[in-house]
């Protein structure tokens, strides 16, 4: 996450607004702290319904338990990348790649963007079974 002061100061006042609304999002808070940030953002700034929010977040943390991580810390950064954006939104410059070229090979297989737990949910049962997903969480069980 690369947030100016005015983007974390709005991230700051969402969390204080949104969170006690979000049981589900408060849980993540504490395993999947840049996520979380995230989902509030979506809720305040990308048109994410609070209701939807909470669902992705319910999601990420029957992910996270399920996925079974050995190193689970780059799952939240790597989460926080995407979840509530649409492809354009997604900062790819430092990974050698362009949203353009991962929207054509996921919008296809049910992956249009973000911005919902179903679409999460797919993106993590194509993801998980790629051989860095593996190499990089050491997974020891299967996505959602």
């Amino acid at each position: 996450m690369k947030l100016t002061e005015e983007e974390a100061a709005r991230a700051a006042v969402a969390l204080v607004d949104e969170l006690p609304a979000m049981p589900h999002a408060r849980q993540l808070l504490e395993p999947m702290p840049k996520a979380t940030i995230e989902l509030v953002r979506s809720v305040r700034e990308r048109g994410v319904a609070r209701a939807e929010a909470e669902q992705m977040a319910e999601y990420l943390l029957q992910a996270r338990t399920a996925l079974d991580m050995d190193n689970p810390s780059p799952f939240d950064e790597n989460c926080s990348h995407v979840v509530g954006r649409e492809w354009q939104d997604i900062d790819y410059r430092d990974e050698g790649m362009t949203w353009q070229k991962q929207q054509a090979i996921y919008a296809p297989k049910g992956v249009p963007d973000f911005k919902n737990t179903a679409n999460l949910r797919q993106f993590f049962r194509i993801e998980s079974k790629a051989p860095y997903f593996q190499k990089l969480y050491r997974v020891k069980g299967s996505a959602p």
